[in-house]
């Protein structure tokens, strides 16, 4: 039978009234509770969780909207056909019996709490997450370093059993749905084809093998020259997941004949005495979107008790939007594309047009706003933007320039082999959350695809030593699509808008604001990359940017 158009719009009105005030009281408790790690907030957001779980609770109402889900391509109008893809989604994603929900919730508060609050123990002093980026940034001393390399995952032990909990729990939902497990269910509502992912995971890991292997060899050849030693072992790695290589890369001679070597070039030195809030300001203002209520609204320095990450919410989503960023800023290259990356989050949640019906008053995908982020975090490491807006001059950075492009290059290279860990390690962790050798098989995973030497007869969760795998399972392609699209999109700006760095034109943020940010989740995500770039999806374009 088909849908009438004025009950599914009544429905969604009425509907609408009560998800309002429950999303932004979600989300102002998980802000509290991350700015604060206070067992009163870690109540505050389960109890307000399950409140918010109770609106999909109705198993009428859910029937109800999913059969208008299977009948939907009936719909005349296409607005209307969205908004019902959209709420059957929020609905799906909240189905299951009360109590597993509510234990979902108090599992994720507390490892939420316990991530914020953990501070790893290095020469006998508790130690931030910061100071322990710095030790692996700076120090040469290779026991230090290792001390510091395994205080960075000493949460995990903390919390090895309860992401272990949420994996069973999550699979047990996913089940009552008919899925084969969580990470199945997860893809299914995030409209991704599980296998054209996996294609495209294994496109990328063949396309990268060869480029991967030869960086790897350089990098290591340099920190075995660095530190003296004949095996590069973790420690010896500036990032503590090898997520990342800036560093070391920028560290190398341009070629392996060693032709460059006196250049060497310390990425951090660009934005030590720098204002990172005023440099994001600067960025944002020269693109036209404005930033100033983002960051008033902000919290972005460390202190105790607050999660030492970072991430852009938006609190609900009436007009005017209440986006802010959370940060631990210190004046280096990596808070730098932090705050960039943040930043680019939070300037598309705040120009989707707010005449949208509610339910698509959000980003197209996920895979969109991190594309969005990425795209901006990388000005970090572009010359250009180095010289106009860190004030650098540029005779100094003409001769840093190669330098500076191969590191970029590089690090999207790293960043890929480690999305890979990360994507197979959690496709095995749904599974099975049980087997006993997760620890093993992480260390696999990242000796294969990373070329990580295992440390000696290590045994310990470093895998949930992961925020994501907690608290964003299932997630990590997201970054990998969003790299692609980046690339994709940043090329058609360049070329077809602006003819030029898309950070010296307001053109490109009113194209953003058209073509990106506007539509909101009006389309889904292959359609907002179609009509944001002309085409497709098409990952020759990140490949290109690769090394």
């Amino acid at each position: 039978m088909t849908p009438s158009p004025n009950e599914i719009q009544s429905f969604i009105a009425s509907f609408e009234e009560r998800l309002a005030p429950a999303e932004k009281a979600s989300s102002e408790a998980w802000w509290i509770l991350a700015t604060t790690g206070t067992e009163e907030a870690q109540r505050e957001l389960v109890r307000i969780g399950m409140e918010y779980n109770r609106l999909f609770a109705d198993r009428d109402e859910y029937e109800l909207v999913k059969g208008w889900y299977e009948e939907r391509e009936s719909l005349e109008s296409s607005l209307l056909q969205r908004q019902v893809e959209v709420l059957y989604k929020t609905f799906a994603g909240r189905q299951g019996d009360e109590e597993t929900l509510r234990r979902i919730e108090e599992l994720e508060a507390e490892a939420n709490a316990i991530y914020g609050n953990h501070r790893g123990v290095v020469e006998d002093k508790e130690t931030s997450e910061n100071e322990l980026r710095g030790i692996l940034h700076n120090s040469d001393d290779s026991a230090l370093r290792r001390e510091a390399w395994e205080a960075s995952k000493s949460v995990g032990r903390k919390v090895e059993g309860l992401v272990r909990e949420l994996a069973r729990l999550r699979n047990r939902l996913a089940r009552q749905m008919g899925f084969e497990n969580h990470y199945v269910r997860s893809l299914n509502l995030q409209e991704m084809d599980a296998n054209e992912l996996d294609r495209l995971m294994d496109d990328l890991q063949s396309a990268t093998d060869e480029p991967f292997r030869k960086l790897k060899t350089r990098l290591d050849a340099g920190l075995k020259s660095r530190f003296g030693i004949e095996t590069v072992m973790p420690w010896h790695l500036s990032d503590p997941f090898f997520q990342s290589c800036k560093h070391e890369a920028a560290a190398l001679p341009l070629s392996d004949s060693g032709e460059g070597a006196e250049a060497e070039l310390d990425v951090d030195s660009y934005f030590r005495d720098k204002d990172l809030k005023a440099l994001t300001r600067k960025t944002y203002d020269s693109m036209g979107l404005e930033v100033r209520d983002v960051l008033a609204r902000s919290d972005l320095y460390e202190r105790a008790g607050k999660d030492q990450h970072a991430f852009c919410i938006g609190i609900g989503r009436d007009y005017p939007y209440d986006v802010r960023v959370l940060a631990n800023v210190r004046p280096d290259s990596y808070w730098m594309d932090t705050m960039l990356h943040e930043f680019g989050h939070a300037v598309y949640d705040k120009y989707i047009n707010p005449s949208l019906p509610y339910l698509l008053r959000s980003v197209a995908h996920t895979s969109s706003t991190e594309a969005i982020a990425l795209m901006m975090g990388s000005l970090a490491d572009d010359p250009g933007w180095i010289s106009r807006f860190a004030d650098v001059p540029e005779e100094d950075l003409e001769r840093e320039r190669e330098r500076l492009l191969y590191s970029s290059r590089a690090d999207k290279l790293v960043f890929v082999r480690w999305a890979l860990v990360m994507y197979r390690f959690e496709k095995a962790l749904y599974e099975d959350p049980d087997r006993v050798d997760l620890n093993s098989l992480w260390w696999d995973l990242v000796e294969e695809i990373q070329l990580v030497n295992r440390p000696p007869e290590r045994d310990e969760p470093d895998w949930a030593a992961k925020l994501h795998v907690a608290l964003a399972p299932v997630y990590y392609h997201n970054y990998v699509l969003g790299h692609l699209t980046a690339a994709q999109l940043r090329r058609y700006i360049e070329k077809n808008v602006v003819e030029g760095p898309l950070y010296e034109h307001e053109l490109s943020g009113r194209y953003l604001q058209e073509a990106f940010f506007g539509p909101g989740a009006r389309d889904d995500w292959r359609t907002t990359v179609l009509r944001a770039t002309g085409e497709e999806l098409n990952p020759a374009y990140f490949v290109e940017t690769l090394l």
